[in-house]
């Protein structure tokens, strides 16, 4: 399978890990030099440095090819773009794409992207649908022979993780810790270092047999 993802932020790469990890194709696009270096060294060759909304760079980046393309950039505007341009120029068959407001959820749908995904709104989605029921949402399935999910976790307000650094937690192999996102604003640097607190939202990779011990963990 060949994945084409826009963002070289940490949710970008994991994906990207994950994929490479079960002998997928995959390239990056980042115009952010920096990212796409950390990328590279952590990745190996993968990816395109350019404006994801060029369509030269778009086939540099072997969307052509693509069966999914994924935008995961704190970018609306250029996520909007760049998965419409891989709909309706290169014809792919799924494209993804992550948006941190409601108020362009309606107009990405109408541009035919076949999923969108708030991640600010998570929190509130966890309340409402989940009270007393179950903290764990599942955000985006990762295929592959090892299949894994991007998944959201809510911290209850009695989880005995409140007040640790997330780096203190014993984590289940195959889980990976991705950004935290509290009272609707993005912690992506130094992630491992953050003090956890209650009512944050947990934004991790995990293959499904973990989902039991997160639960357990941050509950």
């Amino acid at each position: 399978m060949n994945v084409v993802i826009f963002g070289a932020n940490e949710v970008g790469r994991s994906i990207a890990e994950w994929l490479l990890n079960d002998w997928h194709e995959v390239s990056i696009i980042d115009a952010d030099n920096f990212k796409l270096q950390d990328t590279e060294d952590e990745l190996g060759s993968i990816v395109v440095h350019g404006d994801p909304t060029s369509e030269e760079i778009l086939r540099l980046a072997g969307t052509g090819r693509a069966d999914i393309f994924i935008a995961s950039s704190q970018s609306e505007a250029e996520n909007m773009v760049c998965c419409q341009m891989a709909k309706e120029v290169f014809q792919v068959e799924k494209t993804i794409c992550l948006i941190y407001s409601e108020e362009n959820r309606s107009l990405f749908q109408l541009l035919g992207i076949d999923s969108v995904i708030n991640i600010t709104a998570v929190s509130l989605r966890s309340i409402q649908e989940n009270l007393n029921v179950d903290a764990i949402l599942p955000l985006m399935s990762i295929p592959g022979s090892t299949p894994a999910n991007l998944i959201s976790i809510r911290i209850a307000e009695d989880s005995e993780t409140i007040g640790e650094p997330l780096s203190n937690l014993s984590l289940p192999n195959g889980v990976s810790v991705k950004m935290i996102i509290r009272s609707g604003a993005i912690i992506e640097d130094s992630v491992e270092d953050t003090i956890l607190r209650n009512g944050d939202q947990v934004l991790a990779i995990t293959d499904s047999i973990n989902l039991d011990q997160l639960k357990e963990l941050f509950q």
